[in-house]
């Protein structure tokens, strides 16, 4: 009878241990459930191509907006193609964030999956756009290159053209999706508006004190920061990016480098830096990696202010 009554006890406490642990974890769940889903409102769902237009959406949506990003893991935007959960993704997407100029092209066939169409901000919209800096086309042509010049898409690049065109955007969009929200996303954006400025002042004292202004790029990326802050990228290792240049090319840029006395070749960490560290050997220099793109997981590249300033000190420690 005692054992009986003892095994009851333990089976009630049991019970009553699995309720509490039920209710706890309950609790939990909703402690840390985002603000808007508290309140009854669903966040706004975002598809964003890169990393960096993930994270400016994030700054100024706060926790009225889910951000997913199609380009992630290291990938070059110039070998991407989407998968079949990037497609659902998009399914349901309120807002789809994309670089434009031809960059991202593979996540507009992901519009077509859209259950409804969504609000689109391209980044590129209203920019002037770059070309191929002439100087640095017409050297890779007689190097025996072959790029071709065409609007530069990489104006995320430049901090300045993010405060002044893309945040806006993005403030307006959200504010199109969810009116009511509108104080909320204009406060965001202000003070994101602050934080880029503040940026940009650093990056132009930090650049503004080098010696040396020319630079070698792994591709050509680096124009609209070049073009900000009194710097020249004088040369593209890889004219194509993701396609090895010939030896007749790297010979050619090893002369160029010389003669510019370049010792760093910036690459990137999501392409091959093979052909830049058989430059920076031949000048017995160094290779270096500027991140257009950053990511989630990255340790001092984890949002796009972190990724601009990692940038900044790379250019500087390259650059001296």
């Amino acid at each position: 009878m005692v054992n009986d009554a003892h095994r009851e006890r333990n089976a009630v406490l049991s019970i009553m241990t699995i309720r509490t642990l039920i209710v706890l974890s309950s609790f939990l769940w909703v402690l840390f459930l985002p603000s808007a889903v508290l309140a009854g409102q669903a966040p706004i769902r975002v598809v964003a191509t890169i990393f960096p237009l993930t994270d400016i959406v994030r700054e100024i949506g706060g926790t009225r907006v889910y951000v997913t990003t199609l380009l992630t893991g290291g990938m070059s935007e110039h070998t991407f193609e989407p998968t079949t959960s990037q497609i659902r993704q998009m399914a349901y997407a309120s807002l789809y964030v994309r670089v434009g100029a031809q960059m991202d092209t593979w996540g507009d066939k992901l519009l077509a999956a859209a259950k409804r169409p969504p609000v689109i901000v391209t980044a590129t919209s209203g920019i002037p756009l770059l070309s191929v800096h002439q100087q640095e086309l017409e050297w890779n042509h007689r190097a025996g290159g072959h790029q071709h010049e065409g609007d530069d898409p990489h104006v995320w690049l430049d901090p300045v053209l993010v405060r002044d065109h893309v945040v806006p955007a993005v403030v307006d969009a959200l504010i199109r999706i969810s009116p009511k929200d509108a104080p909320y996303f204009r406060a965001n954006g202000g003070k994101y508006i602050l934080a880029l400025s503040r940026l940009d002042q650093d990056m132009r004292t930090g650049i503004g004190s080098l010696s040396k202004k020319d630079f070698i790029a792994l591709h050509g990326a680096w124009h609209y920061l070049a073009k900000r802050y009194g710097l020249r990228q004088i040369a593209a290792v890889e004219p194509f990016p993701g396609k090895e240049p010939s030896a007749k090319y790297l010979a050619a840029l090893v002369s160029l480098a010389r003669k510019k006395r370049v010792t760093t070749i910036f690459a990137e960490p999501q392409l091959s830096a093979k052909a830049a560290e058989v430059i920076a050997r031949e000048l017995k220099g160094r290779v270096l990696l500027l991140d257009p793109l950053g990511g989630e997981m990255i340790r001092e590249r984890n949002g796009y202010i972190p990724l601009m300033r990692y940038n900044l000190s790379i250019i500087a420690r390259g650059m001296k």
